[in-house]
């Protein structure tokens, strides 16, 4: 067997040294031409180690690894340092050059990690499009390595390699970050080749057996509900909440739920409440606090510590079947408050089925959700349901926190997760 040299870039001088990317590589073997003639060298998975945990050909591992070693630097203050956050994404840098070249296993770990840690500048709420633009490329790596990219393979493969989210998340990546290049209109033909490669894939896509049947039109029909709900199942990104009875229950409760509300954000409880409970490890925003779900209720059991002070809201919730008694995956409520010129980076909920509800409870102007291709706005009381595995995103621009009491509760159509039947079965239809 070759002995291994390690081969590491500078060390910077942290707290967790851990965070080092190590590259260790083959000793050239004998008869191989050495790193100084230029030749390029053979690297395996197995050479490439991060935080003490090297990678594999198993790209679901390789996410792993790389999300473990990020998050335990995410979720402390020393991410809130530039400089910290600088060195991390220089090591994704160099991984991102491996999976690139020689190791594209790594691909599709490298490519989410700069969507779902970079996605945002300096914490910011705006756009950091070199990270943007890498998180295409290693997905458009990721599906070729996978094999996804090739539309002759059967379905129960296709299913199996996870081709459909490489696909949709290569869709709506390049879709946009197309539009946010348009709307600056710093480089236009740049977006013009992105809109146009997420127009192609999306048409390209549409004629594979698992998607010919859905009737999409446009990128921003995409909804994975309908990996569910077929045939005559009506899906639409925004709800009719006087139909959906659930929403106008929110609504003839909203001054609770205000009350309860304002006495956590008054007494200055949101912080310690939130970071005590059930935290969001999907970083949607740019800080960890920016966006904040104070949870409530989540997969049928309610969070003890906030319901003591929320006590008349968790009560209600658990009135509700269509939270309470829901088996669908990552069902419950939450306060959740968006911080100005902040925002909630595009996504879409890949585990169906479930819809999703916000009701206005404290809603400055400024904040602006787009799901699909329609825009949304909060008033105070008002109730908007949707469905939240369409493509959607927020942005506040505003300069005051926005509040509301959000929820994910099965979906109208489900029979099969709702311990109760639902009540309005002909919404489904039409």
């Amino acid at each position: 067997m070759p002995s291994r040299a390690c081969h590491c870039g500078a060390i910077w001088a942290l707290a967790v040294a851990s965070w080092t990317l190590c590259l260790l590589r083959l000793i050239p073997r004998v008869g191989a031409d050495d790193t100084e003639t230029g030749e390029e060298q053979e690297y395996r998975e197995s050479d490439v180690f991060l935080g003490g945990n090297s990678f594999s050909s198993n790209e679901s591992e390789n996410l792993g690894t790389l999300y473990r070693w990020i998050d335990e630097i995410m979720w402390t203050d020393l991410w809130d340092s530039s400089k910290n956050r600088d060195a991390i994404y220089s090591q994704l840098e160099q991984l991102a050059g491996l999976a690139a070249g020689p190791l594209p296993s790594l691909a599709y770990a490298v490519g989410q990690a700069f969507y779902s840690y970079f996605w945002f500048k300096d914490n910011g709420g705006d756009v950091n499009m070199p990270a943007a633009l890498r998180s295409i490329q290693l997905h458009e790596v990721s599906l070729k390595h996978s094999g996804c990219s090739n539309l002759t393979m059967g379905v129960g493969a296709f299913l199996g390699k996870a081709c459909a989210e490489r696909w949709l998340y290569l869709i709506m990546l390049s879709a946009e970050v197309g539009s946010e290049l348009a709307g600056r209109r710093s480089d236009v033909g740049m977006a013009a080749q992105l809109l146009q490669k997420s127009h192609n894939l999306f048409e390209e896509l549409m004629v594979y057996p698992f998607f010919s049947f859905r009737k999409w039109k446009s990128v921003y029909d995409i909804n994975t509900n309908s990996h569910v709900f077929s045939g005559p199942i009506v899906q639409r990104p925004l709800w009719p909440t006087e139909r959906v009875p659930i929403a106008r229950w929110f609504e003839e409760n909203y001054a609770v739920f205000r009350e309860d509300l304002d006495f956590i954000v008054n007494n200055d409880l949101f912080d310690t409440l939130y970071f005590a409970g059930h935290v969001s490890m999907t970083q949607f925003s740019g800080r960890r606090e920016s966006w904040a779900p104070l949870n409530l209720i989540h997969n049928r059991k309610i969070a003890e510590h906030a319901c003591k002070v929320a006590n008349r809201t968790c009560e209600l919730l658990l009135s509700r079947p269509e939270i309470a008694r829901c088996h669908a995956h990552d069902v419950g409520a939450a306060f959740a408050r968006l911080q100005p010129g902040m925002g909630i980076k595009p996504h879409f909920w890949s585990a169906p089925p479930r819809l999703g509800l916000h009701l206005g409870l404290i809603t400055p102007p400024g904040a602006t959700m787009m799901v699909g291709d329609q825009e949304v706005t909060w008033e105070e009381g008002k109730a908007v349901v949707f469905d939240d595995t369409y493509i959607h995103s927020i942005k506040h621009t505003g300069t005051e926190v926005r509040y509301l009491l959000i929820a994910w509760f099965c979906h109208p159509c489900d029979d099969v997760h709702a311990e109760v039947p639902p009540e309005d079965i002909g919404l489904c239809l039409g």
